[in-house]
């Protein structure tokens, strides 16, 4: 912030506020006000749940009662500029989203408030006499980083995490069809997340695809439909969760009963490229060259026709975290306290799917495993 020259940031999107004040909010209608030398403020509004949050000052705003009709987005910022005020800001330069477009939706699913144009022409007008700069970059940047507390949080999300590819592997049978396991999938990790593991939120999207639909799994999003499971089926499992702001993200493709020997070539085949890539990352390893060597290892199998997709993206507060991204064509360094995942898949109409992810903790020593569970059936 200091090398922007930047007095505070101004945030709304939700990742950015659970990054920076460990509040996971709902809606995607909290503020918060993050000086450079002074306690940050959350600005919160009153209709709605405060999540855990480290952050003492907390401000609850209302834009609506029975009887007033109001907007969240004037009065909000109306909180914002007076928060400024009592900080003793009157100018300088403020740090506001105005690049950021992709969000990691709040605990409310269905329903997501974003910081788009109204909200930046409004911050415009309440803070016309401070210079807004666009601080997605510094955000972006600073959030490739983990710190020691939120490894902890990615730790306990994978670990949440395998109780869904836990029950995905023990649920397996013919006749079970794949919205009926993805819905259970993604109510046991709700459920031991929160009682078990003590989350306070949990969030589980079980993406699963069966048979011929494998072959499109590395598209948004084929599957959980009526289609029940056969003998002999590749099923890929696409499993995204968060727990208190925090994201994992996994894969693993399973037959129902045991793989023939087609099926077991290209699961071991995506194995081994999933494992060589890992072991071979080390501090300040070029992603690219992390991302040619998966290749490399589904080129020597034979495979190398049948790949779709980049090998990995950073993990944190998103699912999907621009830095660092694993591909043939990135400029990212793999660094300490980075978190991404590894995931290389192949897929074809004749093939089918198989895709094996896990989530990465780079280190000095190098890759460390954050999800663990069975990668290949025993």
């Amino acid at each position: 912030m200091r090398q922007e020259g930047l007095v505070a940031l101004v945030l709304r999107v939700p990742e950015n506020v659970t990054y920076l004040s460990g509040a996971w909010c709902g809606r995607g209608l909290s503020y918060l006000v993050f000086p450079i030398e002074k306690d940050p403020v959350l600005i919160h509004p009153a209709g709605e749940t405060l999540p855990p949050t480290w952050v003492s000052n907390v401000k609850f705003y209302k834009w609506e009662t029975f009887k007033h009709l109001g907007s969240s987005l004037d009065v909000g910022t109306d909180y914002v500029h007076k928060t400024l005020s009592e900080m003793g800001f009157h100018s300088g330069a403020i740090g506001i989203e105005q690049g950021w477009e992709f969000v990691l939706a709040g605990t409310l699913r269905y329903e997501m408030n974003v910081a788009g144009e109204r909200t930046i022409n409004m911050l415009r007008q309440k803070l016309a006499l401070f210079t807004l700069k666009d601080a997605s970059p510094l955000l972006i940047k600073a959030r490739s980083i983990k710190t020691h507390n939120e490894v902890q949080m990615l730790r306990k999300v994978n670990r949440i995490a395998r109780v869904g590819l836990e029950t995905f592997h023990d649920s397996l049978r013919p006749g079970l069809s794949e919205v009926e396991l993805s819905t259970k999938i993604e109510k046991q990790i709700v459920s031991e997340g929160i009682l078990k593991h003590k989350a306070n939120k949990v969030v589980a999207c079980a993406f699963l695809a069966s048979g011929s639909a494998t072959a499109y799994a590395y598209k948004y999003v084929p599957g959980n439909g009526r289609r029940k499971l056969r003998q002999g089926d590749l099923v890929m499992l696409e499993l995204d969760v968060v727990a208190d702001g925090y994201s994992s993200d996994t894969t693993r493709t399973f037959v129902v009963g045991k793989p023939n020997k087609k099926q077991k070539v290209m699961l071991e085949t995506v194995l081994d490229s999933e494992t060589t890539a890992i072991s071979s990352i080390k501090p300040g390893i070029h992603a690219s060259e992390i991302a040619r060597i998966s290749i490399e290892v589904i080129r020597r199998h034979g495979l190398s026709d049948y790949l779709v997709h980049r090998l990995g993206h950073g993990i944190g507060v998103g699912v999907h975290e621009p830095i660092p991204a694993l591909h043939i064509q990135s400029e990212d360094l793999l660094l300490p306290g980075m978190v991404h995942s590894v995931e290389p898949g192949i897929y074809g109409p004749k093939i089918g799917g198989v895709r094996i992810e896990d989530d990465i903790l780079d280190t000095e020593k190098g890759a460390e495993y954050l999800s663990y569970y069975l990668r290949i059936q025993e």
